[in-house]
């Protein structure tokens, strides 16, 4: 792939300064390298409308460089790539890139690059990508780090470049609509007896404390965006408390 944006150390290409620590980092990759030989089967199969919605709004278009952050055994990465796309995908886990690689390999799809490379650690050339996108994998980030990514992926895009992001989307309980969303996750977690009410004690647990997932809603989400200089921004309930927003980059002005 030429003229593609590569990961790793590269002079003057901008970087996440990096709040996750090492513990953070070794735990991501310790959970995600254990769920990746079942994720296709169990992770990611209740994905099936974020990762449409996902696609319809990223409106790849051939040759059109994409970046897939958080891109686990290739949900979003090989469709995007089988449309045209040239794909550089960016997981934590090398269990899960190098199952993505074999996926890639079995369906012939050449247009696509793997990266073992923890989020909060990417650095990519500015103005060297079309289109950025992530499903479900921002809230595992801390706020700041969410912040910080969102300014980076601006520098990355450019003008007229676009930002796909779709994530759980609530709070903390402060507003009416993160209440329903938790009310109703708590009800379908709890008829499923026993198990179900050891993971509603789970996540409480997870929420409350912000330990390895930290949703935040769609509206810091717009806040983030257009802070760090992103127009036409959107956001649009998917199912539950799967949500999308979607930016983009300023055309460079004409002349």
């Amino acid at each position: 792939m030429a003229d593609e944006p590569q990961a790793g150390p590269a002079g003057d290409r901008p970087r996440l300064a990096r709040f996750a620590t090492d513990a953070v980092v070794r735990r991501q990759r310790r959970v995600w390298s254990l769920r990746a030989a079942s994720w296709d089967q169990h992770g990611s199969a209740g994905l099936g409308k974020v990762t449409a919605a996902v696609i319809g709004a990223a409106a790849v278009q051939p040759g059109e460089v994409v970046v897939d952050l958080g891109c686990g055994t290739g949900q979003l990465s090989l469709p995007l790539a089988e449309r045209g796309g040239r794909v550089l995908a960016v997981d934590v886990s090398q269990d899960m890139v190098d199952r993505l690689a074999e996926s890639a390999r079995r369906r012939a799809v050449t247009s696509l690059e793997c990266a073992a490379v923890p989020i909060e650690d990417l650095e990519l050339p500015e103005r060297s990508v079309d289109l950025i996108v992530s499903s479900y994998a921002l809230h595992h980030l801390r706020d700041a780090d969410k912040a910080r990514l969102v300014s980076a992926a601006f520098s990355w895009l450019r003008p007229g470049g676009r930002l796909v992001v779709a994530d759980m989307m609530f709070g903390r309980g402060a507003s009416s609509s993160d209440r329903k969303i938790i009310a109703g996750k708590v009800r379908t977690l709890a008829r499923k007896g026993p198990g179900g009410w050891w993971r509603v004690a789970k996540n409480a647990a997870r929420y409350l404390l912000r330990i390895h997932e930290r949703p935040v809603p769609a509206s810091t989400w717009t806040s983030m965006l257009r802070r760090s200089g992103f127009d036409g921004v959107t956001t649009s309930t998917i199912a539950a408390e799967a949500g999308l927003v979607t930016g983009r980059r300023p055309a460079a002005p004409a002349g």
